[in-house]
């Protein structure tokens, strides 16, 4: 299976561009493509290196944003076998941050197929919420946890203000067991993008993005994931890298395509 934390990093980076109609003048519905690279690093893994492609889709819809990610990896393992996977996961956010739907399947070659689907929704400072699964279960978060939408402008804000770090708890659904995630933030000054590709959708200038993933319960004070994100002013990751600490996954952004609004 791939590690969930993947599907946390592009919803924390296309958090970037879930961003209600206040916001919105300068983020573009578009579909983006990633050539990934899997790197060993020095501590023991089973996994050796591997390459993949990835895709997003964001189209704004009349009540919300809807986004589409795909995933085909090819893992090298230590054993001198390989490991394919497939992964889909795809969510829906309404624009006032108060509905959250999402959907993930997830196939490889060593375990079985997994899908499950869910719903949020938040009153106040409580979310309740299903999964759907062949014996649903029901949950629900007492504490100040945000959506995506949310966490962008928070993020936004704090980026165009200079405000460099920001820590929140912010609800994914793209982990089956860690719904939540605590994400600490560091924001650095833009800079030129390193990627060649000719485009009128991207900007010459990124935000380096750093980002600290925790599990909501977990003791040890070590991230389990950590994360760079180059990430444009219409909300287009240019590239990013995932360090999970036997091993990183680099992103780079290969082709990208407008996708027009639904007439509402």
């Amino acid at each position: 299976m791939i590690n969930s934390n993947i599907y946390s990093l592009i919803l924390i980076i296309t958090s970037f561009l879930y961003v209600n109609t206040s916001l919105s003048s300068t983020i573009v519905s578009h579909k983006a493509y990633y050539n990934l690279e899997f790197i060993t690093n020095e501590t023991s893994s089973i996994v050796d290196g591997g390459t993949g492609k990835s895709s997003f889709l964001l189209e704004k819809k009349c009540k919300g944003w809807a986004l589409e990610e795909t995933f085909a990896i090819t893992f090298n393992l230590n054993n001198k076998d390989s490991s394919k996977n497939f992964s889909i996961f795809s969510s829906f956010e309404d624009f006032t941050a108060k509905n959250f739907s999402f959907e993930h399947l997830d196939k490889n070659d060593f375990e079985k197929e997994m899908f499950y689907s869910g719903y949020v929704q938040k009153n106040k400072n409580k979310l309740d919420g299903i999964i759907f699964e062949k014996n649903n279960e029901k949950f629900t978060f007492n504490n100040d946890i945000l959506f995506p939408t949310e966490h962008l402008e928070i993020l936004l804000q704090n980026a165009k203000k200079n405000v460099k770090f920001h820590t929140a708890k912010v609800f994914f659904g793209s982990d089956r067991d860690n719904l939540v995630k605590i994400v600490s933030a560091f924001i650095g000054k833009k800079i030129n993008t390193i990627v060649s590709l000719k485009n009128d959708l991207l900007k010459k200038q990124v935000w380096p993005i750093q980002l600290s993933f925790y599990d909501l319960n977990q003791k040890n004070p070590d991230p389990k994931t950590k994360v760079i994100a180059y990430v444009d002013e219409s909300g287009i990751a240019h590239s990013y890298t995932v360090d999970y600490g036997s091993y990183k996954m680099k992103g780079k952004l290969t082709s990208i395509e407008k996708v027009s609004k639904s007439k509402c």
